[in-house]
């Protein structure tokens, strides 16, 4: 004799209410959890007058319920959801597994104009070609990068359709490359003489002097660091008897946080330590002893004594740069810099790597040979190359 058919998970069965000799109504019923397990979740509802029936325990059990299916949407999930309503969801998980604030304002942000393309596109309506003509529509408006983003946030949002089982394959798998309709540029790399040149003029520079961009200009061109791991360093930071300084940290601004110094880098290798030439070391070492700017915690701080915003920085430096000779030169050509003069140099890619805080340089050399060690070769080779000697 065939029994009762199984409930599928995440479903109730039928609502049972009963009143109680206290004149309180308890509503019951079975549910099967996530887990598989069918167990018996009951409510009691408020002792009220006017309630005959038990509907408010109903309520209440109802309630109860929708919480209990809350964590898991995959049940959810169907051939007419919404593909951004999926996005959605997979913005909330990268949140609940702690990525970063920076990183999930951007693809929020990113989020909101894929609307314009397939908000209103469903999963079973999500093939590829769809897909594709939306992001090479994306690449129009809002150019390759946000593209890009909008891609990878596409193919986590219909993962969870794969795993809900409402598509066999993801479709953005097949997509083609999102690329940008002009080769980028990429920043400018200096040779030897005009860093020589431009260490002279920046230290001249009134205007540099005004707005305390000579320090970090020397230090960028002695480092080769981010700009935003050069305005989140500390002095903790500095080891003047060693001459290194270590990358601890990052500053990052995202809707609703604002500007703040994480201690996070943007790979695992950028967190690491780097010798300093001598007039890096000279530079901090005068710097640190005087007033205001060796009494705050931050190397380069504002001038109301909070984090300095690498936007404004990055601006103040654009203001400059025609004016000195150098006006193609970004934050990013001191450290396209430094990675040309090791090549030059003779020093091997890895050194490099250590150096700027790459991830990788190749698969044997990541798995095979030591990586994160101080390398005071940099260091020597930079003291001679802004040496005239």
């Amino acid at each position: 004799m065939a029994g009762r058919p199984p409930l599928r998970i995440g479903q109730h069965g039928r609502i049972s209410r009963t009143k109680k000799a206290n004149g309180v109504w308890v509503a019951r019923c079975r549910y099967r959890d996530h887990d598989g397990v069918t167990r018996t979740v009951e409510r009691r509802g408020p002792l009220d007058e006017f309630d005959q029936y038990g509907k408010l325990a109903e309520d209440a059990l109802i309630a109860a319920l929708a919480e209990r299916q809350a964590p898991g949407v995959s049940d959810a999930v169907g051939p007419d959801t919404l593909v951004m309503t999926l996005v959605d969801e997979h913005l909330r998980r990268l949140a609940e597994d702690g990525r970063s604030v920076a990183t999930l304002a951007t693809y929020a942000f990113t989020a909101e104009k894929l609307r314009k393309f397939v908000g209103g596109v469903r999963v079973r309506e999500a093939t590829t070609a769809r897909l594709d003509a939306a992001l090479r529509s994306m690449r129009t408006a809002h150019g390759a990068t946000m593209a890009k983003q909008s891609k990878t946030i596409l193919r986590g949002g219909l993962q969870l359709a794969v795993m809900a089982s409402a598509l066999t394959a993801n479709p953005v798998r097949d997509v083609n490359t999102i690329r940008p309709r002009a080769a980028p540029k990429g920043a400018a790399a200096l040779t030897a003489e005009q860093v020589r040149a431009l260490l002279i003029d920046v230290r001249s520079s009134d205007y540099c002097a005004t707005r305390d961009l000579a320090d970090p200009i020397i230090l960028l061109i002695a480092t080769g660091l981010r700009r935003s791991e050069l305005l989140a360093l500390q002095w903790s930071d500095f080891d003047a008897d060693a001459a290194t300084l270590s990358v601890t940290g990052k500053l990052v601004r995202a809707t609703g946080y604002g500007l703040q110094r994480v201690e996070d880098t943007k790979t695992a290798a950028g967190l690491r330590t780097v010798a300093l030439p001598k007039f890096a070391v000279d530079m901090l070492t005068a710097r640190h002893g005087r007033e205001y700017a060796g009494e705050q915690d931050m190397i380069f701080p504002a001038t109301s004594g909070t984090w300095r915003d690498p936007n404004n920085f990055g601006k103040a430096w654009r203001s400059v740069r025609e004016a000195l000779g150098v006006p193609g030169v970004t934050s990013h050509s001191f450290r396209k810099t430094v990675a040309t003069l090791i090549d030059d140099g003779g020093l091997s890619a890895r050194i490099g790597a250590d150096q700027l805080g790459h991830s990788k340089v190749s698969m044997t050399q990541d798995r095979y040979m030591a990586r994160g060690r101080v390398h005071t070769e940099v260091a020597d080779l930079l003291d001679r190359a802004i040496s005239d000697e």
